[in-house]
């Protein structure tokens, strides 16, 4: 008997209309998700090309319409068009009344410092490199014995622009007055990069003195016999393992090798150790090894190398584009077990009509379980509670939320559980129950609150629900109305569907850590970017659900893999590769769509000055500043190509320029004459940066056992929504009784019977 046929899908954004106004990757991948989910896409401006090559402008722009129409006629078009979403991205904040003229539209504006702030509307020169030197960013990245350097891929502006079609979709289901959607790609770099060191920095009292050190996770990107492989230790457990894993069994009992500061102490014994073991077998040995232990472990792939994956190709993750032969990512996330399918026909026409849902905040009334854990799964929760959702987080005081252990708090010190700086950076405005939910009782709790539920949310391996009975089937018959969210690492199909990875795992596996990196040497960890991306995808695919699913009353199942919003970031590398069979490599700071860049030591302890050139009128102007004007005279220098060619000869002149002069003058000096520059900034102090200290980016939040710490709740902001902040971050159990008694009807007795069996409490086990 042949299976029974699968419905088509129902673009959940189907009838929506967006115009689209884009300057580079954040904008237009903005458009690239509605319009991948059924929304009309019209591109109507903007720059001409994004820079990064004619087939990724084919990626990011297929299936929209064109327009044209200058900036300030933009109001008109929406208004006769009945357009739903304006996205806006533009060089700076636009003057005068602009914003004000698109009626009931939600506008979505990215700019490089926001809609507000001392730099916003002043013309400040600006690159996607400055913005990751003067976030903080590189202060982390690269070697204390070279320069920073950047990330390969653009992350940020993909994050910007997954955060940017999320946060439309969202406001697109509450009142008239959250209409206006600001992005800081500023405030988004800081967010996606800085791995919450401000908050830890606050947590353990750090002086600002000496600067951060550049240091190498270890282990992270380590070379096999036949390429490279990556590792995530992320608990005590996966350390220990990892020691039998190379076979140094006998550092079980050194307790410096038992933790990350003992070992970089020791870090040329230690990586002298690792390697002597990695080299030996192939990676396909290595992961297979790994998991056997459950140690987060992946390939390290580049553009070529990835197609081959087996994961990627059984899911069918890359394919051409219709009509074209190079492959592109198709859209991170499945509805009912569905890939959104791509194609040239103009988008549906129509879709559910939006419930009404009066002037509250979006997701008012909305009851959403989050069983989120470390960054990815708490950034969903947290935005749909600043959304107004009422967000319950679930953990157990066996399994607690493993970001909690996080930040460099000893574990010996009291309450160090609700001290990590992950947790606090990411899990505010929410309620915390815990509920061993492994145990028959505290399943119980926990299937009466999924019969209540609007939403539930996790990103636990896929093993973990549906060993306890409560995979999609099993909550979809106790509550049909139920949007359920599904995060697993690698997606919930394929051979690597219950491997163990993290954000780190899937930088190493999508191509991410491949790019990044000082020309020749090892590929290395962006560190940071993959969580929030897939939170931000996430995030976007169930506010995109939600706009059916509250139209209709039916529930569905939204799976979005975090591996897949890092293989979208790393598109670039298999687009080159399969339509020009071109390997792209580490380049350091350099770039194609720009004729010079680089960060220079200034006079003083680890004090940097980034540069950016990308323009006749900014070369010349650099020239005039550092005073190397006779090189204008030379024919070769005239045209981007010859700048390129000479760029390590370039680079030591700016760099002899840079190296006598205090680091704020110069990058001043720059300024003033159009030149994008920035100052390198202390990650773990980034919350006093003048401009995102004058934004309020950081709300600094009184956390009992952790004090005052700096929390940047979300990288954006609703025009009548100053503050994110409703609810600081909960302590673990927080509301077990406001839940547990309060809503399902527990009393005192019953409560303290769960306690003693370990059902549920305040603490984590045997703390």
């Amino acid at each position: 008997m042949s299976a029974p046929a699968v419905p088509p899908l129902v673009a959940p954004l189907a009838g929506l209309r967006v115009l689209e106004w884009s300057d580079s990757i954040a904008g237009a991948y903005a458009g690239r998700l509605l319009r991948d989910v059924g929304a009309s896409v019209t591109r109507v401006g903007g720059a001409a090309s994004l820079g990064k090559g004619a087939e990724m402008d084919l990626f990011l722009h297929h299936g929209k319409d064109t327009a044209t129409a200058e900036l300030a006629e933009l109001p008109a078009l929406a208004a006769a068009r009945g357009v739903d979403v304006v996205v806006l991205e533009l060089p700076d904040a636009p003057v005068g009344e602009l914003l004000s003229r698109f009626g009931d539209a939600v506008v979505v504006v990215i700019t490089p410092w926001g809609l507000d702030g001392p730099w916003s509307g002043t013309g400040r020169p600006w690159s996607e490199f400055t913005l990751q030197v003067d976030s903080g960013s590189m202060s982390m990245r690269g070697s204390m014995a070279s320069h920073p350097i950047m990330t390969g891929s653009s992350e940020p502006l993909w994050v910007a622009g997954a955060m940017a079609a999320g946060a439309a979709t969202a406001a697109l289901q509450g009142g008239p007055q959250g209409r206006l959607i600001d992005v800081c790609l500023l405030e988004v770099t800081s967010y996606a990069m800085n791995l919450f060191q401000d908050i830890a920095a606050a947590v353990v009292k750090t002086p600002q003195e000496p600067f951060t050190h550049r240091v190498r996770l270890s282990p992270s990107v380590e070379p096999a016999a036949d390429g490279w492989v990556g590792f995530n230790l992320a608990s005590a457990q996966n350390h220990q393992d990892f020691l039998v894993l190379i076979e140094r069994p006998e550092w079980l009992a050194d307790e410096q090798m038992s933790t990350f500061i003992g070992r970089y102490l020791r870090y040329d014994e230690w990586t002298a150790a690792v390697r002597a073991w990695t080299v030996q077998h192939t990676v396909a040995e290595i992961v297979a090894l790994a998991g056997q232990f459950r140690i987060p472990c992946a390939p390290v792939h580049n553009g070529q190398t990835v197609l081959a994956d087996e994961q990627v190709v059984q899911r069918g993750f890359y394919a051409p584009l219709p009509g074209q032969t190079f492959l592109v990512p198709q859209p991170p996330m499945l509805f009912g077990g569905q890939r959104p399918a791509r194609s040239t026909d103009p988008a549906p026409a129509a879709g559910p009509a939006p419930v009404a849902m009066g002037s509250g905040a979006p997701f008012a009334g909305l009851r959403v379980l989050d069983l989120g854990t470390w960054w990815v799964g708490a950034y969903v929760g947290s935005t749909l509670g600043a959304f107004g959702a009422d967000v319950v987080k679930v953990e157990s005081t066996r399994r607690i939320d493993g970001s909690r252990t996080l930040g460099g708090v000893p574990q010996s010190q009291d309450h160090w559980w609700e001290c990590g700086n992950f947790y606090l950076g990411v899990n505010f405005d929410k309620r915390n129950v815990s509920i061993d939910f492994s145990h028959a009782e505290g399943r119980e709790l926990l299937v009466r609150l999924i019969s209540e539920a609007d939403v539930l949310i996790e990103n636990y391996a896929p093993r973990v629900l549906e060993s306890v009975g409560l995979d999609w089937e099993a909550v979809h018959a106790l509550n049909p109305r139920l949007v359920m969210l599904r995060m697993p690492a690698f997606g919930l199909s394929g051979p690597r569907r219950d491997m163990v990875g993290y954000a780190q795992t899937v930088e190493q596996f999508s191509g991410l850590c491949w790019r990044t990196g000082y020309p020749g040497g090892d590929p290395t960890n962006p560190q940071g970017p993959a969580d929030p991306m897939g939170g931000a995808s996430c995030f976007f695919a169930l506010a995109a659900a939600l706009r059916r699913s509250r139209a209709t009353g039916e529930g569905v199942l939204v799976e979005s893999a975090l591996a897949e919003g890092a293989l979208t970031m790393s598109a670039e590398q298999v687009i080159r590769w399969s339509a020009h069979q071109e390997l792209l490599e580490r380049r350091g700071n350099r770039a194609d769509d720009v004729d010079l860049q680089g960060i220079f030591a200034a006079r003083g302890e680890q004090r940097w000055v980034g540069v950016t050139v990308s323009s006749d009128v900014q070369w010349h102007a650099l020239l005039e500043v550092t005073g190397l004007t006779a090189l204008a005279e030379d024919p070769q220098l005239g045209t981007r190509a010859g700048r390129q060619a000479r760029a390590e000869e370039l680079e030591k002149l700016v760099a002899g320029w840079v190296a006598d002069r205090d680091a704020a003058e110069a990058v001043e000096r720059l300024l003033a004459r159009g030149v994008p520059a920035a100052l390198l900034r202390d990650l773990r102090f980034v919350h006093t940066h003048p401009h995102l200290a004058a934004r309020g980016s950081f709300e600094l939040t009184e956390v009992p056992h952790a004090g005052v710490v700096p929390l940047p709740t979300l990288p954006f902001r609703r025009a009548d929504q100053p503050s994110w902040l409703t609810r600081r971050p909960p302590l673990l159990g927080e509301h077990n009784e406001e839940i547990l008694t309060g809503e399902l009807g527990l009393g005192p007795t019953e409560l303290a019977r769960l306690a003693e069996l370990g059902v549920i409490g305040t603490a984590p086990h045997g703390s």
